[in-house]
């Protein structure tokens, strides 16, 4: 199911598209999946660990997508069991963006 289709309302915040700065202990929580990567060290670690994003709401699905538009991807995503979540089903082609985001 592409972006355009999801009907998710907007939280006002970012749910599992959290952003760590450069220095923070972020690894624990970027292997879980809650933390979007926001620099050159941490694109590399997200893409050299095989990382996927874990549930992403309405406000994610924003970040995401820019980042995969900008590279001229586009992300499908598949509804949790709830309704009120989305996943991320191309991580591969999240990867290959933020490779080109960020020279890693």
């Amino acid at each position: 199911m592409k972006a355009s289709e999801l009907n998710l309302k907007k939280d006002g915040y970012n749910f599992n598209c959290n952003t760590y700065k450069s220095g923070s202990h972020y690894k624990f929580i970027m292997s879980l999946g809650r933390c979007f990567p926001s620099t050159q060290a941490q694109a590399k670690y997200f893409i050299s660990e095989g990382i996927c994003l874990d549930v992403l709401n309405g406000d994610d699905v924003e970040k995401v997508e820019a980042i995969l538009n900008k590279h001229g991807f586009e992300g499908d995503y598949k509804f949790t069991k709830s309704k009120t979540w989305v996943r991320l089903q191309n991580n591969n082609d999240l990867h290959k963006a933020l490779k080109l985001e960020f020279n890693a």
